[in-house]
């Protein structure tokens, strides 16, 4: 899978603060900063892994790349236009070439419909198939391709297994051809051999259909499989990113580290009150067990690599590897990869 120089999809500078209860009429307003200045670029044909525990803005972002959830700040480009400008018909248009694989395929599927109906459904919305005789000619084509039998059409959801309804899901997902998915955990819920038929899945689709994929997930054995290039997100920003392979046998975040486990300690529970820490100094500072001086003083910047594939946010980088670089200031730029 070698991408194409021009990216297919633009997260740049993204930011989403949710209204936390309390405050009062006349009281200050309090803030959650799910997702602090994300950015980074999916290539065509290209798999890029978004890894975090959770509560890190995984889904959140995954959320505002499809337009499910508007940023607070920052653009979604797709393919050169800026989603976060369009509305109504204009999005629509757009929508049918990027489409979302939920984690919880039961509750993502109307348990009312056949699923011949449910997978049907797209082509209808984005008049792809007008004829129902060529609608059905189509479903049929998209079930063998995964995994699913053309007798199964006229079942429901709940006659299914969580593999199977994962199934229906990404068929529904590809019924228009999108040029971009986006699955967020989608084996969670699957036992690991049904998993791995997902997964196998979502592989061949990249392969033969050459779509692009943004898969999130917590787990790091998918993620090196699946993935060309991988961001590292913890509670909302990007700490390290760069190729999958780099990333993950050569981490340089402390907490990337700790994730992959080659890191020194074990990774402690967040402490009561960190999602209000402050944005000043570093997420990571209250769990890091490598912290510097410096890291109690002053948030680390952005460094990169003497190639170019790689950043990170540590102060580590800038003080113990001399082939790191600041990475060049942006407003709109910050982990991009």
């Amino acid at each position: 899978m070698s991408p194409e120089s021009s990216p297919l999809l633009e997260a740049r500078g993204l930011v989403r603060e949710f209204d936390l209860p309390g405050g009062g009429l006349f009281g200050r307003r309090k803030i959650l900063a799910a997702v602090s200045d994300v950015s980074f670029s999916i290539g065509r044909g290209e798999v890029l892994g978004l890894v975090g525990e959770s509560g890190s803005g995984k889904t959140t972002i995954g959320r505002m790349v499809m337009r499910l959830l508007d940023p607070t700040r920052g653009q979604v480009v797709f393919d050169g236009s800026d989603l976060t400008a369009l509305s109504g018909k204009s999005l629509r248009r757009q929508r049918r070439r990027f489409q979302m694989v939920f984690q919880d395929p039961y509750a993502s599927l109307n348990p009312r419909m056949r699923v011949g109906d449910i997978v049907a459904e797209p082509l209808v919305i984005h008049g792809l198939a007008p004829a129902a005789s060529e609608r059905r000619e189509k479903v049929v084509r998209i079930f063998e391709r995964v995994g699913l039998s053309p007798h199964d059409l006229s079942r429901y959801p709940r006659e299914f297994s969580g593999g199977g309804r994962q199934r229906i899901g990404i068929a529904r997902a590809i019924a228009c051809s999108p040029e971009l998915l986006v699955a967020d955990e989608p084996i969670a819920s699957l036992d690991l051999s049904i998993g791995a038929q997902i997964i196998n899945l979502f592989s061949s689709l990249v392969s033969t259909e050459g779509m692009s994929l943004l898969f999130i997930s917590h787990d790091l054995s998918v993620v090196r499989y699946l993935s060309d290039r991988v961001v590292v997100l913890y509670r909302g920003q990007v700490v390290e990113s760069g190729s999958t392979r780099d990333v993950l046998e050569g981490p340089v975040h402390p907490y990337t580290r700790l994730l992959v486990g080659l890191g020194s300690g074990t990774l402690a529970e967040i402490p009561e009150g960190a999602a209000e820490a402050s944005l000043d100094l570093c997420p990571f500072l209250d769990r890091c067990p490598e912290a510097l001086p410096a890291c109690r003083e002053s948030m680390p910047g952005r460094f990169e690599d003497s190639g170019g594939g790689r950043q990170v946010l540590c102060h580590l980088a800038g003080s113990a590897r001399a082939s790191w670089q600041p990475c060049a200031p942006s407003s709109s730029s910050q982990g991009s990869v």
